[in-house]
């Protein structure tokens, strides 16, 4: 089934698809050998929309709030998560942080964001029951998310507002790790790994709009014994298909 608005953004996303190995001209450098030590500081410069950061693990939180903004990550092969040198790494639960989006790791809070071949981690766990720990929170439409490594243990990714893409990349955790609620997310050729026992998707669409979450062509793999989804409120909807 394709659907309108994602059909659009998934066309432009496949043609974007492929980051870069050489640095992008014009681009504000993070990391060793670049301008900024952090990815934070960097996007305070508004001198250009593109970011290239150097081979590194960042430690903190990011906050995108500037539109039309795109973040290379360094990588030895680029239309693929395989080859990604840039971890960009929390651990902050929801229940300190405040809310489920003020606890990612990177909040993109603006349209039109692209992320190219970073590796995205909330590291926090699961020491209690109720651990919601964010890596990745979108809220803001017309966001690709290309040859990315994304993880965490209880909601990994909050796909909440707007179109969104996932191309490529990989996305693992075990208790609702991929879920929000007024999103149209198209997932494709993307690596689904469970690491426990629980729910891969947790919709919560809550009325009869027209967003769905559609997994086309992934790869669904892990450990313990898991549901594709649950529904987290009563419209839920959620398609896997293997075109």
């Amino acid at each position: 089934m394709w659907l309108p608005g994602i059909v659009i953004l998934l066309t432009i996303g496949l043609l974007q698809a492929l980051g870069v190995v050489a640095i992008p001209t014009g681009a504000i450098t993070v990391g060793s050998g670049g301008k900024y030590s952090t990815l934070a500081a960097a996007l305070k410069d508004t001198s250009s929309n593109v970011y290239y950061i150097y081979a590194g693990t960042y430690t903190g939180q990011v906050a995108i709030s500037r539109a039309n903004v795109a973040i290379y990550g360094e990588t030895t092969s680029s239309g693929t998560y395989t080859g990604n040198k840039v971890t960009l790494t929390a651990a902050v639960p929801a229940s300190s942080a405040g809310s489920n989006d003020a606890s990612g790791t990177v909040r993109v809070l603006a349209s039109g964001v692209k992320l190219y071949n970073l590796n995205i981690a909330n590291t926090y766990g699961k020491p209690v029951s109720q651990s919601q720990a964010i890596a990745l929170s979108v809220q803001a439409g017309n966001f690709g998310c290309y040859g990315c490594k994304i993880t965490g243990t209880q909601d990994t990714l909050l796909a909440n507002v707007g179109t969104q893409i996932y191309a490529k990349s990989y996305i693992s955790g075990y208790v609702d790790f991929i879920f929000g609620q007024t999103a149209s997310i198209w997932v494709a050729k993307t690596v689904i790994e469970t690491t426990g026992s629980g729910y891969i998707t947790a919709s919560g669409r809550s009325s009869a709009d027209s967003n769905y979450y559609v997994f086309d062509q992934c790869t669904i793999q892990g450990s313990g014994s898991s549901y594709l989804g649950r529904p987290w409120r009563n419209y839920a909807r959620v398609i896997v298909q293997n075109r």
